[in-house]
């Protein structure tokens, strides 16, 4: 007799199908049934896992943004040394951008068909809103490490590095210069630590 599986682990097997068919045939193709096929599994249970495709969309992106920041916030374990706080977050940026770059390059694509396609505007912006507040969890946690507080507001701080990440993250995805994009984030790095002062 099947164990019917917990809504959660369910809900991660549909992020996954998900995922899989929009980096095989692009964001635009991803529907329901077009999921529901490639897990395996009925309409129905898409349906019960998710209100509707926009929840689905949303969920998809909030697995891209998680695994994105994993490797940076991992390099808050080197302790409150800023310069090797610096230095590991570099490459850490540089490390997570070369394993999820088809991860990466969803979210690129989720941004431009919601800025042509008003259906999926709402859900571009649930990204980007996913994007600037896993920036800002980063800075607030990178604060208490290094033992320091930002000159610029938090929220405001975490927008501006969020944007330029993107930009740095789409030119090294055009042109696969693993110097320019460290140079990138080296510069970004710096900015930000020189918005630090003490507590």
């Amino acid at each position: 007799m099947n164990k019917r599986k917990p809504l959660d682990e369910r809900r991660a097997e549909i992020v996954e199908a998900g995922l899989s068919v929009a980096m095989r045939e692009g964001v635009e193709s991803v529907t329901v049934r077009r999921v529901a096929q490639a897990a395996g599994i009925s309409l129905g249970t898409v349906h019960y896992c998710f209100d509707d495709k926009d929840a689905m969309l949303r969920a998809m992106g909030r697995a891209i943004a998680m695994r994105a920041s994993e490797p940076v916030l991992a390099a808050l374990d080197v302790g409150p040394d800023r310069t090797a706080l610096a230095e590991g977050t570099v490459e850490a940026l540089l490390v997570g951008l070369k394993q999820n770059q088809h991860m990466r390059l969803l979210t690129f694509e989720f941004a431009v068909s919601g800025a042509r396609t008003p259906v999926l505007r709402e859900v571009a912006q649930a990204h980007l809103k996913q994007s600037i507040a896993m920036t800002r969890e980063y800075l607030q946690r990178l604060a208490d490490v290094a033992g320091v507080r930002y000159r610029t507001e938090v929220g405001t701080l975490a927008r501006m590095t969020a944007l330029r990440i993107d930009g740095i993250e789409l030119a090294w995805m055009v042109d696969q210069d693993d110097e320019a994009a460290r140079e990138g984030f080296a510069v970004l790095a710096r900015d930000v630590f020189d918005e630090m002062e003490p507590v």
